[in-house]
C-alpha cells in the first residue's frame, strides 16, 4: 500500500476559501505580497476581486499556517521565508543514510511511492544516482509529496506523528524546525526531549502545532462532503459521521491504543452532543483509535477497526 492507495484523490483542489474562514481580502492581500503558491482560482462575472478560490488539502493547510502567523503579527518576509522552507524539498538525515545500507534504504523508500514509479526509481537508488532521482519521479502533481509540506502530511496521516512547526531567526536569518513526536510519548525519545528543552531555554520561537489545524478540518461538518471526498474518512468511518449527522448515536465507545488502556465512553445526551461528536470526528480523521463501537438509539451496535494501523504494520 502507498500514499495514493490512501487518498487517490488528494491533490484536486475542492476546498472553498470560506470554508477557513479566511476573508478574500486577507487572501487577495497574502497573494499580493507572495504568500501563496498557485491556487485555483475563478473569477466570478468577470470581476477580478471576486475569486472563488479552491483549494486542496496542502493549500488548507498552508493558508491555516498562514493565518495563525498573522494572529501573532508576523511580518510578511517572515512568513515569505516559512513558505520557501515548507515548499522546499524535505532534506535527508545524512547520519541515518550513512549508518544504512544500500538495500535497506532502497526497501524504505520504495513502501512510500506510487506503484507505477517503483521501476524507475529502484535501479536510480541501488546504484546511487540520488541527483537523478527528482527529475525521474516529479511532476507537477507529486511534487509537493517531497517538500516539508507534503511530509508533514504523510506525518500525520500516514505515521500518527505529531508535528510542530518551531520559527526562531539566527542573525536575522528565518529558521524552521520540524518537531515530530513519533510514538506518542515525548519522554521516550531523548533526542526530542534535549531539543525541545534547550529551545525552550535559549531561543525566542513561535510554536505552531499541526494537529489542531487538521482538527479544525474535522469538526466542522460543512468540511463532511470534502472530507469524504479525499477519502480522509473511509467508508466504516463515514457511517459514523452519518450517524452523528442524523442524530442516531446513542453511546460511542473508543478504545485508542490496542491494549485498550486508554477508553472514552460518550453518551450523547443533548447538552454534551455537539462537543462530542466534535471529539470524535477527530479521533476519526486523524486515525487516534484502534477500535470503536457505536451504539444506535435503536440499539444496534456497530463495530469498526482501525485497519489502516494494521495495514501499515504490515509494510
Amino acid at each position: 500500500m502507498n500514499f495514493y492507495d490512501f487518498y487517490p484523490r488528494i491533490f484536486e483542489k475542492k476546498i472553498p476559501l470560506n470554508l477557513l474562514n479566511i476573508s478574500s481580502r486577507n487572501y487577495l492581500n497574502w497573494k499580493k505580497e507572495n504568500l501563496l503558491i498557485s491556487m485555483k482560482e475563478y473569477n466570478l462575472n468577470g470581476d477580478e476581486k471576486r475569486e472563488r478560490v479552491l483549494l486542496n488539502v496542502f493549500d488548507a493547510l498552508w493558508l491555516l499556517i498562514i493565518k495563525e502567523l498573522r494572529g501573532y503579527n508576523v511580518d510578511f518576509p517572515t512568513i515569505r521565508a516559512v513558505k520557501d522552507i515548507m515548499y522546499s524539498n524535505v532534506e535527508l538525515d545524512q547520519d541515518k543514510l550513512n549508518s544504512t545500507s544500500i538495500q535497506d534504504l532502497t526497501n524504505a523508500i520504495l513502501k512510500h511511492v506510487p506503484d507505477e514509479l517503483k521501476e524507475v526509481i529502484k535501479p536510480l537508488l541501488l546504484d546511487g544516482s540520488f541527483l537523478t532521482l527528482f527529475d525521474k519521479i516529479i511532476d507537477q502533481k507529486n511534487h509537493v509529496l517531497f517538500q516539508n509540506i507534503g511530509g508533514i502530511f504523510s506525518d500525520v496521516f500516514l505515521r500518527n506523528n505529531s508535528v510542530s512547526l518551531i520559527i526562531k531567526k539566527n542573525d536575522g536569518f528565518v529558521d524552521v524546525i520540524f518537531i515530530k513526536n513519533e510514538n506518542g510519548n515525548l519522554n521516550a525519545d531523548v533526542e526530542l526531549v534535549d531539543l525541545v528543552s534547550k529551545t525552550l531555554i535559549h531561543d525566542t520561537f513561535i510554536n505552531i502545532p499541526i494537529i489542531p489545524l487538521f482538527e479544525k478540518m474535522f469538526e466542522n461538518t460543512s468540511f463532511d462532503k470534502y472530507n469524504f471526498h479525499f477519502d480522509l474518512f473511509n467508508e466504516n468511518e463515514k457511517k459514523i459521521i452519518d450517524a452523528l449527522n442524523n442524530d442516531l448515536c446513542k453511546e460511542i465507545k473508543i478504545n485508542k491504543h490496542q491494549s485498550g488502556d486508554i477508553t472514552l465512553n460518550l453518551t450523547f445526551e443533548e447538552d454534551l452532543k455537539n462537543n462530542h461528536a466534535k471529539e470524535v470526528r477527530k479521533i476519526l480523521g486523524l486515525k487516534q483509535y484502534d477500535k470503536i463501537e457505536l451504539v444506535y438509539r435503536n440499539d444496534k451496535h456497530l463495530v469498526i477497526n482501525n485497519t489502516r494501523k494494521e495495514i501499515l504494520k504490515k509494510v
